[in-house]
């Protein structure tokens, strides 16, 4: 009889071992998930990071800011579409390429220009609120009282 208790004993000790390596597992298994869900995040951010603009796309915008500074529009405008063609993700581009649509009197083309940049800021929140503040300063040119405080308290956001 104590034979037969002890075994029904056993199995009752077994499971509770087995359940305790199950919630162990459980337990690692979540810190793992945990742990490998962080090495993602941080390789994102680094990724963020180590993709700087390329040489030709500084060339670029250097030239066309140099442009800019001679009231030559057209040729930074042209310089500023060819970094777009080569890097057309390129959020500081577009924010340069809008502000040269802006004063050459184009507002359709620079406030689109401007929100995509903004679109492309993602977490640059500074750039953000440049851009919002470019589309107040083109509404406004617009007669678009409206749009443009829009626009400003969009970029008091950032």
């Amino acid at each position: 009889m104590t034979a037969c208790s002890y075994n029904k004993e056993r199995p009752a000790a077994t499971k509770q071992v087995v359940m305790q390596k199950s919630e162990k597992n459980k337990v690692e298994t979540q810190a793992v998930k945990k742990q490998n869900t962080l090495q993602l995040i941080e390789k994102k951010e680094i990724e963020k990071v180590v993709s700087k603009k390329s040489p030709v796309i500084i060339k670029l915008m250097a030239d066309a800011d140099e442009s800019i500074k001679q009231g030559d529009f057209n040729v930074a405008a042209a310089t500023l579409e060819r970094a777009v063609r080569i890097s057309p993700r390129e959020e500081e581009v577009f924010n340069q390429l809008a502000y040269v649509r802006f004063k050459q009197k184009k507002w359709e083309l620079a406030e689109n220009l401007a929100k995509k940049s903004a679109l492309l800021a993602e977490n640059n929140n500074a750039l953000k609120k440049r851009n919002w503040l470019l589309i107040a300063a083109i509404r406004k040119q617009k007669g678009d009282d409206k749009g443009a405080n829009f626009a400003m308290l969009k970029a008091k956001k950032y």
